[in-house]
């Protein structure tokens, strides 16, 4: 195999980063167009309550997109990430009701497991070279039915969870729920993971160019794994959260929640071919998936015309993303013809 091309160096090194400035802006300004027009249609809307309801929605689905954001930035999907959640809040909440000094260990115990799922998605992705919407298909249904064998139609009621998971669950914090502060707290740690740290750098260059990445001597393997192992804890710990709200935990916990997950990456810009995008616009996705489901509720719609809703503004995401795509790399490949010019 040849070097890689200027062209491939420009794409590893990230240009584009003005379109995606333009998409977070985009996105920023769809978001107060959804305020202005559910307002006008149901004043109720603005009121502060029911703004807290949204934020408090969105808080589950804009952490579990923070994971998810990782696995996308390098090319690749999640599916599993519902069924993670399900049986990592079942699982541990059951545990920690029959052995209630286990209670303080809850957290790590619930990351550790998810990690340990994202291990299998990620070794099933990159050393079984499974396609990653493929793999984790499969084990979306293989959680899913982990957690019903170990359930065997029980549920862990409210009165099982520990003190202080059913505490944070209703405890407000300068007005809003904890579950929204917390919710800032992780997308800022992953953003920052990002940024700052060279596996964050990594990723993006995993996504942005495969080829180029294994040329300047990237383990794609190892940040792959990575990638999942840390969207795998990210989800266990959010489906303890998610079980703390919901209070009786069934099976059937966080079932369906991935598409809403994807649904908030793309539509905050995170580039569903991999190597652009920010946990920041996940998150602002998440708000405004939130704002529409809620929205939609107010005025009466039906579910089906609320997810069919939902479906095309996928669609529209994905088809805004190809188009920037394009663009980006129709400039950068203007900028190599500049270079070589000159």
């Amino acid at each position: 195999m040849s070097e890689p091309s200027v062209l491939e160096r420009l794409r590893l090194s990230g240009s584009g980063g003005a379109a995606l400035r333009v998409r977070f802006i985009g996105v920023l300004a769809f978001q107060v167009l959804l305020i202005v027009v559910f307002t006008a249609l149901n004043p109720r809307f603005i009121g502060w309550d029911n703004a807290q309801s949204i934020l408090f929605t969105a808080a589950i689905l804009a952490m579990a997109a923070a994971g998810q954001t990782l696995v996308v930035l390098t090319g690749n999907l999640d599916l599993s990430v519902g069924s993670i959640m399900g049986l990592c809040a079942y699982v541990v909440f059951d545990v920690t009701s029959q052995a209630p000094w286990l209670a303080g260990l809850t957290v790590p115990f619930a990351v550790a497991l998810g990690a340990v799922l994202g291990l299998v998605n990620g070794l099933l992705v990159t050393y079984l070279k499974i396609p990653s919407m493929v793999a984790t298909l499969g084990t979306l249904s293989v959680y899913r039915g982990l957690v019903s064998f170990y359930a065997n139609a029980m549920e862990v009621t409210s009165g099982e969870l520990p003190q202080w998971m059913r505490t944070l669950a209703t405890v407000r914090w300068l007005g809003l729920s904890s579950y929204v502060w917390i919710a800032v707290l992780v997308v800022v740690l992953v953003g920052l993971a990002l940024s700052l740290l060279p596996w964050g750098r990594k990723l993006y260059a995993l996504g942005s160019n495969a080829r180029a990445a294994y040329y300047y001597g990237l383990n794609e393997n190892g940040i792959l794994v990575g990638a999942y192992v840390a969207a795998g804890g990210i989800a266990g710990f959010v489906g303890l959260l998610l079980g703390a709200q919901v209070g009786n935990i069934n099976s059937l916990l966080a079932s369906g929640i991935e598409m809403q997950v994807l649904a908030a990456v793309v539509i905050g810009g995170v580039s569903i071919w991999g190597g652009s995008g920010s946990v920041y616009g996940a998150a602002l996705g998440a708000i405004v998936l939130a704002t529409i489901n809620n929205g939609l509720v107010l005025l009466g719609v039906q579910e089906f015309y609320r997810l069919l809703i939902q479906g095309l503004a996928i669609v529209a995401a994905v088809a805004v993303d190809a188009l920037v795509q394009k663009r980006v790399l129709t400039a950068t490949r203007r900028r190599v013809i500049l270079e070589v010019a000159a």
